[in-house]
């Protein structure tokens, strides 16, 4: 960070590991940029969290950024983990940085496609038969970055920011995806009970070794209906988002195109 103003920290572990490893990259990894970057006197910090770290609202109405976490709450490991990375970036405000957060919801565009939005890519290229009823807020790769961008470069310093388009339900998704990629919808919708199974029967394997397991609180976001509030980013950057369907599109292309 020798002669760096601005810091944006990316980094995370999202899946595929188990949650002493999330803790180490997520919170300590994000305690150890915080104190480097203070070392080095940078003037701003920008820290990708989650929407995982954000709390129920109070009634109907969607989420939106003064819903809190609740640790007593079932919360993914990525969850917990992200939320103690919120908590060292807050510490550092404390300290005398200032800082902003995003929390974007799901993030869709080109890359990895074994991880995150990705395997949405690529498994239903693949053909895959199965959703579940559930929903959760979506967003353009492209919007994260420019809302990050504008924001490290105003006046604005310590707060937070949902980046969120809309609230799409999984099967509705599913169905944009297979259609960009001219695949089959999936048809088949695994019920919240048999999920539940799969977790307890995975969890057995993970038990004696075999792998991750499939958590209970993944379950429970892959079946409930979130509803999210991505408007205060409007009301303080020249901002807009890019409607989902077009970003499908274009992440879809560059995934046909690149099969080779």
């Amino acid at each position: 960070m020798d002669g760096i103003t601005q810091v944006y920290h990316c980094a995370a572990i999202v899946d595929g590991a188990p949650f002493w490893q999330m803790k180490k990259v997520n919170v300590t990894g994000t305690s150890n940029v915080i104190n480097t970057a203070q070392a080095h006197q940078i003037d701003k910090l920008c820290y990708v969290s989650s929407i995982a770290t954000l709390g129920d609202p109070v009634g109907q109405r969607a989420i939106n950024e003064e819903d809190f976490f609740n640790l007593d709450a079932k919360n993914s490991n990525y969850a917990i983990s992200k939320y103690g990375g919120e908590m060292e970036v807050w510490r550092a405000t404390q300290e005398g940085m200032n800082v902003v957060i995003v929390n974007p919801g799901v993030i869709i565009g080109e890359g990895n496609w074994e991880s995150g939005s990705g395997k949405l890519f690529s498994q239903t290229y693949r053909k895959q038969p199965f959703y579940t009823d559930g929903s959760s807020g979506f967003v353009d790769v492209r919007d994260v970055t420019n809302a990050m961008i504008q924001l490290m470069n105003s006046d604005i310093v310590n707060e937070r920011f949902i980046i969120v388009h809309s609230s799409i339900h999984y099967k509705e998704i599913l169905n944009k995806i297979s259609h960009s990629l001219k695949k089959k919808a999936p048809k088949i919708m695994v019920p919240k009970w048999m999920l539940y199974l799969i977790s307890a029967t995975m969890k057995v394997g993970h038990w004696i070794g075999f792998n991750r397991g499939l958590e209970r609180a993944t379950v429970q976001s892959l079946t409930s209906h979130s509803k999210y509030d991505g408007l205060k980013i409007k009301e303080h950057v020249d901002f807009n988002y890019t409607p989902i369907d077009k970003s499908i599109q274009r992440v879809s292309d560059y995934y046909l195109k690149n099969l080779k």
